[in-house]
């Protein structure tokens, strides 16, 4: 039986030797190697290729055996790489100056780590394998620490939550090469799904976003760059990603990869949009405002004017058509003072009745309502007064309303308004209830589960779908609760909007001095 054949597998798991292993024929030349390995300070062990496993052979620093058995042992170990990281023990062949000439074949010393020739003395033997010994352990150190570090690198960077992907820049198209497992669970995608694709494919079919000049930039100049992207997870579902691309070179300074840092910043992007679209819309209400201001000057000159004009002799025809036109212009009056109350911003929470806070939106949307074809009724009972954000709860009523108007505005319908008092359920909290009903085309289940959501909107390009996430946001601040019921059935769809304000929503005076300073 050869030598190598004596070596079995072993799937058992050998603790970790340091030394040396010895297989020599002679004992005297054994106890000389025993003896340099002590003055090396070196564990050694003697070992017989017959009961000596590979595993445990593999744990040894260097190995001094035989010519024939250290040529069969690296065979074995060019065969077996060691655990695959290339490090496998030195072997040292022992031989005999009457066995072989003054020096060795070419192809033998290189299969060798080192040689000993026998006879020599043990510190003859310690001074060599010191020689022989010092470029393969410092070598296996530094290859040591650099796949220790490898390792460390590569758990870093599969534990990181931001997405990490690598695309490979000497392939065509960029493909992707390796994603962590962070970008598999952002994007829905796994590793085998995304590699060897470009990851344009999350793009969807958003293929003209600004956004992404900024990557093409980076990758024809090939630098770093960093861009908001609307990506698309495999479900479908649209997330907003800041990616990060940067360049690795090599050595020699030339391109080999880019690698992609992912990180989900939707709810980022959401705020902001939410942001710039409160200030439009409270840049509007200063606007309308503003010229409602202007407007009311002349108007109330013209109203005087008109009052003078039927005090002169005229016939009574025209004294009908000044009274006519009197009543427009108090008319007009009207919605410019309630456009001025409806778009004046509270600084602080101040006591309002349910009628304040209706009775000017009612106003505003009559017109409106007319041309839907929607009647509007309202029916109020006795309340006592709330403490509230006046202008906001007031921007919440008005979006109810006109949603309304917009479910019934292809045939017509009717529009309930109404208000009273009554206890939160489970809470026992005394507050006002208002109710906002409409008969018009009524919600699915899908939108109904859908409609707080930001940027939700079933009107298409008219909507922003910002208005019921921001109605959320206010009503939260005052400590209420909105609730809907909607039905789609034939004959009896419509939608039920149930607002629950607390009477003492935004109560203390800790609270309304902070809400005033950041409102």
């Amino acid at each position: 039986m050869k030598f190598a054949e004596a070596f079995k597998f072993q799937p058992r798991t050998v603790a970790k030797i340091a030394g040396a292993a010895i297989c020599l024929a002679d004992s005297t030349e054994q106890q000389h190697v025993l003896a340099a390995a002590g003055h090396m300070k070196i564990s050694p062990t003697i070992f017989s290729p017959e009961i000596m496993e590979l595993r445990e052979l593999k744990t040894f620093e260097f190995i001094v055996a035989d010519q024939l058995i250290a040529q069969e042992l690296v065979l074995l170990f060019e065969h077996h790489e060691v655990d695959g990281n290339g490090i496998s023990p030195a072997i040292i062949a022992a031989t005999r100056q009457e066995s072989v000439p003054s020096s060795l074949p070419a192809h033998l010393e290189c299969n060798f780590d080192g040689i000993l020739q026998f006879p020599m003395t043990a510190e003859e033997i310690s001074k060599h394998l010191s020689v022989i010994m010092f470029p393969p352990c410092a070598f296996a150190q530094r290859y040591s620490a650099a796949w220790k570090e490898l390792r460390l690198n590569r758990r870093i960077v599969r534990s990181v939550t931001a997405g990490v992907s690598i695309a490979s820049a000497t392939a065509p198209d960029l493909p992707l090469v390796y994603v962590n497992p962070a970008f598999e669970e952002m994007t829905g995608y796994s590793r085998a799904e995304v590699q060897g694709r470009n990851c344009r494919f999350l793009e969807g079919h958003e293929r003209n976003q600004p956004a992404l000049a900024i990557v093409r930039d980076a990758l024809s100049n090939r630098r770093k760059g960093i861009a908001v992207l609307k990506n698309f997870r495999k479900d479908g579902t649209p997330f907003w990603n800041e990616l990060s691309l940067s360049p690795i070179l090599d050595d020699d300074g030339q391109l080999t990869h880019y690698v992609g840092i992912q990180t989900d910043v939707t709810k980022r992007v959401e705020l902001e949009i939410a942001l710039r679209e409160s200030e439009k819309l409270a840049a509007v209400g200063r606007l309308a405002s503003s010229i409602a201001h202007e407007i009311n000057n002349p108007l109330t000159s013209v109203m005087n004017l008109s009052y003078l004009a039927q005090s002169t002799e005229c016939s009574q025809e025209t004294k009908d058509y000044l009274a006519t036109a009197e009543r427009e212009l108090k008319r007009v009056k009207l919605i410019t003072e309630q456009s001025l109350r409806f778009f004046r911003q509270s600084t602080r929470a101040q006591s309002t009745s349910p009628a304040e806070l209706l009775e000017p939106i009612l106003d505003l949307y009559q017109s409106h309502a007319s041309n839907a074809r929607v009647t509007t009724s309202l029916r109020e009972q006795p309340c006592r007064p709330v403490v509230c954000m006046e202008s906001e709860i007031r921007q919440v009523l008005s979006n109810l309303v006109s949603n309304a108007i917009y479910a019934m505005k292809e045939h017509g319908g009717k529009l309930s308004i109404g208000s009273r008092e009554t206890k939160a359920r489970g809470r026992g909290r005394e507050g006002v209830l208002f109710t906002v009903a409409d008969n018009g085309t009524g919600m699915s289940a899908e939108t109904l589960s859908c409609i707080y959501k930001a940027f939700y909107t079933t009107k298409g390009i008219g909507g922003t779908g910002l208005r019921l996430w921001i109605s959320c946001e206010i009503i939260e601040r005052h400590r209420g609760n909105i609730r809907v019921r909607s039905t789609r059935r034939a004959g009896a769809s419509g939608t039920v909007f149930q607002l629950f304000l607390p009477f003492q929503g935004i109560a203390s005076q800790r609270e309304i001095e902070d809400i005033s300073r950041f409102s």
